[in-house]
């Protein structure tokens, strides 16, 4: 057990050293997300899995706007309304016809949303990220797990850490071995309360720094 601590402090220790000399001071502000708008935020989670993200008028931001003119909402905010929508009117809706799994993502989405209305969680008030229940709500639709589990969770303003790609890869080379997404997350949340930083703005500061740090690689 005494090894496996410090195992851990060290991991930690050099996480924090790579945070504090890669990453630029201060931080830059946490992103808005959708906070008190629970059918934004679970819209946004599911279409963000392997997609490009885009800017206000393209991609995922652009959908969940469609979204809201649809139904004539600026803030949406009742999963039983979103569970109520036919899988092939919601991808019209959003302009979106991608499949993960083998489903249509607006299909997923429509599951999610009636498995977490079903259960209680109606706005995005009722939501409890700590709720096992209310996770497997969500992660038990076939294609969703815990990683865009945790984004929806952040993307209604509370604090975490989406362990993908980028996340992963600033880790595993931070620690010059390979992490998995659960322990990068593990990691980096216990980075944060050491820097007294939040989780979420220490997550977008990361996915950021690497996502640009590729792109130079790639046009050099």
């Amino acid at each position: 057990m005494g090894n496996e601590t410090m195992s851990l402090d060290n991991s930690i220790a050099r996480l924090v050293a790579a945070i504090e000399t890669q990453l630029p001071t201060p931080l830059m502000d946490r992103p808005t997300g959708w906070p008190g708008q629970i059918e934004s935020a679970l819209i946004d989670a599911v279409l963000s899995i392997r997609a490009n993200y885009g800017s206000p008028t393209t991609g995922v931001r652009a959908a969940v706007r469609r979204y809201k003119d649809d139904v004539q909402d600026d803030k949406p905010n009742d999963l039983r309304r979103l569970a109520e929508f036919d899988p092939d009117k919601l991808a019209q809706v959003l302009g979106n016809r991608q499949v993960i799994s083998g489903s249509l993502k607006a299909k997923c989405i429509i599951q999610a949303a009636a498995n977490l209305a079903r259960i209680g969680v109606q706005n995005s008030d009722d939501l409890d990220a700590r709720d096992k229940e209310h996770k497997l709500a969500y992660v038990s639709v076939h294609g969703l797990g815990w990683v865009t589990w945790e984004y929806f969770t952040m993307l209604l303003g509370l604090p975490g850490i989406k362990a993908d790609t980028w996340i992963v890869r600033f880790v595993s080379q931070a620690l010059a071995r390979t992490v998995t997404p659960a322990e990068a997350r593990s990691l980096l949340v216990a980075s944060a309360e050491v820097l007294r930083i939040d989780a979420t703005q220490l997550d977008h500061a990361i996915w950021d720094h690497v996502r640009r740090r590729a792109s130079s690689t790639r046009e050099g």
